[in-house]
């Protein structure tokens, strides 16, 4: 949406947003046991107060893995990205991995 296209890209920031806290998330439990590591691909906006907005998938290797990873990323924060100083909106992605059990 609009969120996304007016932050701005890591690219065009002086400082990159930084994590303060990022929760690991639920390994699901329909996957349990399977030796199946999961991997999703998550972009979404830090806003100039550190919070996620606007999280989506970008891609991942199994549906059963989606919810969780945005259940976790939803609850991330972050210290904002700076441009000339002030705090920005910044587009960012992260791949969540989801070790094999």
């Amino acid at each position: 949406g609009d969120q996304m296209d007016e932050a701005f890209s890591l690219a065009e920031i002086d400082q990159k947003p930084r994590p303060v806290f990022q929760g690991a998330p639920v390994f699901p439990s329909e996957m349990r046991g399977k030796k199946f590591e999961g991997v999703v691909t998550v972009i979404f906006v830090v806003d100039p107060s550190g919070k996620v907005s606007n999280p989506r998938i970008e891609k991942s290797n199994h549906a059963a893995f989606e919810k969780p990873a945005m259940d976790a990323i939803r609850k991330w924060k972050f210290e904002p990205g700076i441009k000339a100083g002030q705090r920005v909106a910044c587009r960012s992605r992260v791949d969540i991995r989801f070790p094999a059990n």
